[in-house]
């Protein structure tokens, strides 16, 4: 016969183990403001959150590089890593529908009238981007880089000033990562002074699981999430309206 104490064992002993059986590690890096060590968040990182939240999941971020975390994945270490791009299902990684589009974008000055139409129509201003820029956006952007005055930086934080005191004539970056830089101490900073050049192809990111199921589970959950625009909720968290 159970006393009152054994059975508040057994049944703490139960909660626990159903608790356990739903946490997830997900692996993420660092980089405003899609993912944001800082603050344990950022829009890619609380969008696959908040959808495992309400699934049920309780979630832990561990910080590392996106590589690693992918590995980790694959090898059953952690539960998912985000984000991950242009990955297919192979065994021990299974890829989530899009949670988040990166767009990247040349952005100018609207009151320099630039006409920016394709890629090659770069050819001759004076441009800053991202490090490594080169090895993404195909030949084209290539040839533009060997034609123009280019630069490359880490320090994209200075990107959206240096093109308002007119030290570049265009910046090709991320559109939220150029947001948020620029709306960094004021959500409602006017961006009107900016034209924007949507001439480069966006980029779709996932969610890579380990488990087959849970991905499964995502997809479900998260185009609900996308279909009650929840994920506009968190974008216009971190660069405004």
């Amino acid at each position: 016969m159970f006393t009152k104490i054994s059975i508040f064992i057994f049944l703490t002993f139960i909660l626990s183990s159903i608790c356990h059986a739903q946490e997830l590690v997900l692996s993420s890096d660092d980089g405003p403001p899609h993912m944001i060590r800082a603050i344990d968040g950022g829009i890619d990182i609380e969008i696959a959150r908040e959808v495992l939240q309400e699934l049920g999941y309780s979630v832990t971020i561990r910080y590392s590089s996106l590589a690693r975390g992918k590995l980790d994945v694959e090898r059953g270490h952690i539960d998912a890593v985000t984000p991950t791009f242009l990955e297919k299902d192979r065994p021990g990684f299974y890829v989530s529908s899009p949670t988040v589009t990166y767009k990247p974008t040349v952005f100018t000055l609207k009151n320099n009238h630039h006409k920016i139409e394709s890629i090659l129509d770069l050819t001759g201003h004076n441009i800053i981007t991202f490090q490594g820029a080169t090895g993404y956006f195909g030949n084209d952007f290539i040839e533009v880089s060997k034609n123009s005055e280019y630069r490359e930086s880490y320090s994209m934080d200075k990107f959206p000033e240096l093109l308002l005191r007119g030290r570049y004539s265009a910046v090709v970056l991320d559109y939220y990562i150029f947001n948020y830089f620029y709306r960094i101490n004021d959500k409602n900073r006017d961006t009107s002074v900016f034209k924007i050049h949507s001439v480069i192809p966006p980029v779709k990111a996932s969610v890579g699981f380990h488990n087959k199921t849970i991905r499964d589970q995502f997809n479900q959950k998260l185009s609900e999430f996308l279909h009650q625009k929840k994920d506009i909720r968190i974008i216009e968290k971190h660069i405004g309206k």
